[in-house]
């Protein structure tokens, strides 16, 4: 399982680490530069507003459709085509309810307007998200992986043409949202035909009311979670716009911190993805999990201090070249952010493994308790003091989240403590800080420094050994072999 995980989490990270960054940086870097923070913050807002009623479109599906066919393979031809049927009536319910949602907020008719073509779009990429989680659970995860950043893909290739082609249409927010609505429509293609015919997975069509109640029952903990997690992980976004003095501009400044919080996110996403059928298909066949959780452990965490510590140190020197304007508020954001990335990665860890093992509604309990907090610290600290306030909230609301699954995961599995393991990450991160201090000073805060810090921290985590490179190295000798 170790080397399954491994060299296929090797392979998912390759692609999105070629293709997302040049996405984040060079294409919607840009396009926020070329629509300004006023119009890019309101996009941002109604595409974070978008992400709060995602659990009616998927209503928990996908997370239950992936641990449902990890632990059954055979079930995925006949539940396939009644998921369809629950997930296109579940589109138009959230189509209904997002609008309604909008216009009971107060948003005007031209915002209603994105917000429409916005909501197409998560609704395109909620099937196509479904249809990985076939692949996925069948471990076909190569495919799966390619079909990550396939969206992406065809989403730089349209963009490159408006922002440096030579066309004579202005580029608007509205184009933006259109050129993603092309390419989830493509990938959706891709990735359906990838399923029903590289593989020869038959699907039988069979609509069955008794398996689409059974399937919305089982299905609803899943929903409640991903609903409970989008809004604390995404109120403070819309709270910036509607609380604080400056609106939508003071959202377009938190963004461009959210933007590097966001893709840094996207390890432990990809990480999770892999570790939930992997620790189902464990699970289901009463294999014991220790090992191989803190062999993931090791491996989620130390690359993510390694990037959040440097982050935190160089945040002025990021922002000042991604940027030109509201520098010094975005770094400070972005510090909050990066402390804020640290629990996130913890929570996907502990959450991923307490999803394997059917513990939704604990889950569930933890999620509604760090919303309330959420809320409430939002409605206190964004009207005093704006961006920096959302950032405290995204810290502290995502500091209870990690604390909470930890205690509750230790409870499950019973699993001790490794001491030796705590110890080192402990002098890891002390070793971390320093470095990158020193990287800081020696390299006048240039991005080489940055990028430096960077490497030399993740060689002192294999010369220390908390990686170990020669285990790494056999894992992937056996994989080629087979």
């Amino acid at each position: 399982m170790k080397r399954i995980f491994t060299t296929n989490l090797i392979f998912l990270l390759l692609l999105n680490a070629v293709i997302k960054p040049i996405w984040i940086f060079a294409i919607d870097r840009n396009v926020q530069i070329t629509l300004g923070a006023q119009e890019y913050g309101l996009f941002f807002t109604l595409f974070n507003f978008t992400l709060f009623f995602n659990f009616l479109l998927d209503f928990g599906i996908t997370n239950f459709n992936n641990r449902e066919i990890s632990f059954h393979p055979n079930k995925i031809s006949n539940q396939f085509f009644n998921i369809i049927i629950i997930k296109a009536t579940l589109a138009l319910l959230y189509m209904i309810i997002s609008i309604a949602a909008a216009i009971m907020v107060g948003f005007n008719n031209e915002q209603i307007k994105l917000l429409i073509l916005l909501s197409t779009n998560q609704i395109l990429a909620s099937f196509i998200l479904f249809i990985r989680s076939n692949l996925n659970a069948l471990h076909h995860f190569k495919a799966d992986s390619i079909l990550s950043v396939l969206d992406k893909l065809i989403l730089i290739a349209l963009i490159s043409i408006y922002l440096w082609g030579d066309t004579n249409m202005q580029f608007n927010v509205y184009i933006f949202a259109l050129c993603q609505t092309f390419s989830y429509m493509l990938a959706l293609i891709s990735s359906l035909w990838l399923l029903l015919k590289r593989y020869n997975i038959h699907i039988n069509i069979n609509l069955s009311k008794t398996r689409i109640k059974q399937i919305v029952k089982e299905g609803f903990p899943f929903a409640t979670l991903v609903l409970l997690m989008s809004l604390y992980g995404r109120l403070d976004t819309v709270f910036i716009e509607r609380l604080s003095d400056k609106g939508a501009l003071s959202a377009g400044v938190y963004a461009q911190a959210f933007r590097l919080f966001d893709a840094f996110n996207m390890y432990p996403f990809l990480f999770a993805s892999l570790m939930l059928p992997v620790i189902s298909r464990m699970l289901s066949e009463k294999i014991d999990i220790s090992d191989m959780f803190r062999f993931n452990m090791i491996i989620l965490i130390v690359p993510v201090i390694a990037v959040a510590v440097p982050t935190i140190i160089f945040d002025k020197p990021l922002m000042s070249i991604l940027y030109k304007e509201h520098i010094e508020i975005s770094a400070e954001v972005l510090k909050l952010l990066m402390g804020s990335f640290f629990f996130v990665a913890l929570s996907y860890l502990f959450g991923t493994a307490l999803t394997a093992n059917g513990n939704i509604w604990l889950l569930c309990r933890i999620s509604l308790f760090t919303l309330v907090v959420n809320i409430l610290l939002s409605i206190i600290l964004i009207p005093q003091i704006g961006v920096i306030g959302a950032g405290f909230v995204n810290l502290i609301s995502n500091g209870i989240a990690a604390v909470l699954q930890w205690f509750f995961f230790t409870k499950t599995f019973r699993i001790k403590i490794d001491w030796v393991i705590t110890f080192k990450i402990v002098i890891f991160i002390i070793a971390t800080i320093i470095v990158s201090v020193i990287f800081f000073e020696k390299s006048n805060a240039s991005i080489l420094g940055y990028i430096g810090a960077i490497l030399a921290i993740l060689v002192l985590a294999f010369l220390s050994g908390l990686i170990n490179l020669k285990s790494m190295i056999t894992l992937l000798k056996e994989s080629k072999g087979e």
